[in-house]
């Protein structure tokens, strides 16, 4: 669960998210800012257990279709973020996937974008297995810029 502080942050971010144009391509900077981050300490830091979590969340995604896939693209990046050992992390990274769920509704599930998700995530889990937080936070920002930025128009998203 998150604090009072941070779902009340989240509040405010939601509110603002839905009046200004360009909320999303800036929350996707912030995330191609954090989450490469993110996904390098996860692999320095993981447990055996937070290693074989991720790897069920997916292989889970493998077998999902578009109703379930955006559910758990959202547990992998949470997964990551638990990884770290970091709570403050993991409360900034719930607050940017809620404030982007919009991105993630089934109708943009596109089998194409579904297939790269996947690519992407086995590169990071690759990472995490490997010890390699170069790897792993390249494979993140590679996503965040491919995958995760179809949902940005691409003239709104550098």
């Amino acid at each position: 669960m998150i604090g009072k502080e941070t779902a009340a942050l989240l509040s405010r971010l939601e509110r603002q998210a839905g009046q200004r144009p360009g909320r999303v391509r800036e929350v996707m900077e912030l995330r191609l800012i954090l989450e490469p981050e993110v996904a390098a300490l996860a692999a320095l830091r993981r447990s055996p257990e937070d290693l074989e979590r991720i790897r069920r969340i997916l292989e889970k995604q493998r077998r999902a279709g578009p109703a379930e896939f955006p559910a758990l693209d959202t547990r992998f990046h949470m997964a990551l973020a638990k990884a770290t050992g970091n709570e403050v992390l993991w409360e900034v990274a719930a607050m940017l996937h809620d404030l982007l769920a919009e991105s993630r509704d089934e109708a943009l599930m596109s089998p194409q974008r579904i297939a790269a998700s996947l690519e992407a995530h086995a590169r990071i889990v690759q990472g995490l297995e490997a010890v390699d937080p170069e790897s792993s936070a390249r494979a993140m920002r590679e996503h965040l810029q491919g995958v995760e930025g179809s949902a940005v128009a691409p003239q709104a998203f550098g």
